[in-house]
């Protein structure tokens, strides 16, 4: 099998050609102790051949056929480049309903419309909407989806497409949620809305110090993250008392699970203020606080892992809702 084959990488200098020589010289004999005779690789009569060194062409009997060159392989198209999200400047996944969008607004925008969603802006229903803020008003977000030019009956038609398709045997309907659920999902957040206010309701204040004045300011910053820190954890179990089914629970039992998960929530509602560009987490009271401040102010080896996990939260965008079921979870699993 090895008659005529050129080898990848071996090259065409004469010792390579011997050696293919000796290969072909080997079967021939084995397949004439066998009574078989020397056959070509694809069933026909190899009479004669010859090696030569001078142009390291193989010359035989049968009617030589032209050389087939193989052509280069074409390059790969190039991706296809679209603009920004309209709504939020994030990178666009292509043009969904009627515009250029990102994943997240394409999702949120076909919720809200197939939901028959109504949501309230907390400010003057002019919120800044891009791929930090996005999340923090949802009455502003959806008001900029209509403002850039996204469809409603986009999101309709196709509602109604995907309804016509058939139905595949693997997809789970476990997606509607029943009314006992939703009204599950609506206590939890509104229990998380009143213990944890959105960062857009915050004033923020930021401590610019000189390097004089850092030693006072450690100071200051410990006691102010112990305050808050109380404070925050007042507000843990407002939101435990208000999580449905949770007061009947002895009171033993409802101190166990505080104490196992308070820190958790804490930290989970803490990342879920993270301001990427400026790289500063925002308290409760207001106060912005950057990572080096974090370290003094008493998170210390913790801060750069804390500093991590709301990095990873980021991509989810997670809602009001998701994070106070999340923090449920963590209560209930503590």
């Amino acid at each position: 099998m090895y008659e005529n084959v050129d080898v990848p990488g071996l090259g065409t200098s004469p010792t390579h050609y011997h050696m293919m020589d000796f290969y072909s010289q080997n079967r021939a004999c084995l397949l004439q102790e066998k009574g078989l005779g020397t056959m070509h690789p694809y069933g026909t009569p190899l009479r004669s051949q010859h090696w030569s060194s001078s142009n390291h062409s193989i010359e035989t009997q049968s009617t030589s056929s032209e050389e087939i060159v193989p052509s280069p392989p074409s390059p790969p198209p190039l991706p296809r480049i679209y603009k920004p999200c309209f709504v939020c400047q994030d990178k666009s996944s292509g043009y969904h309903y009627g515009v250029s969008a990102c994943e997240g607004c394409k999702g949120f925008f076909r919720r809200s419309i197939q939901k028959n969603m109504v949501y309230t802006c907390h400010r003057d229903k002019n919120c800044i909407i891009n791929k930090v803020t996005r999340n923090r008003c949802q009455y502003c977000r959806l008001q900029k989806c209509f403002e850039v030019g996204m469809s409603k009956e986009s999101v309709r038609n196709d509602r109604n497409k995907k309804k016509k398709e058939p139905p595949k045997a693997d997809v789970m309907e476990s997606y509607v949620l029943s009314p006992e659920t939703e009204d599950l999902i609506e206590k939890v957040r509104k229990a998380h809305q009143e213990t944890f206010p959105a960062l857009c309701q915050l004033g923020k204040y930021t401590t610019n110090f000189s390097s004089e004045e850092r030693v006072s300011l450690d100071i200051d910053l410990w006691d102010k993250f112990s305050e808050l820190s109380t404070k925050c954890i007042i507000k843990t179990v407002e939101f435990a008392k208000q999580l449905p089914g949770f007061t009947t629970l002895t009171i033993a039992d409802q101190i166990t699970l505080l104490k196992s998960a308070c820190l958790d929530i804490l930290i989970l509602r803490i990342c879920t203020r993270y301001t990427p560009d400026q790289d500063t987490m925002t308290f409760s009271d207001g106060l912005t606080l950057n990572r080096t401040q974090m370290h003094n102010a008493g998170f210390g080896p913790l801060t750069d892992l804390v500093f991590a996990f709301a990095n990873q939260l980021l991509p989810l965008e997670m809602d009001d809702a998701e994070t106070g079921l999340l923090s449920a979870i963590c209560l209930i699993c503590g």
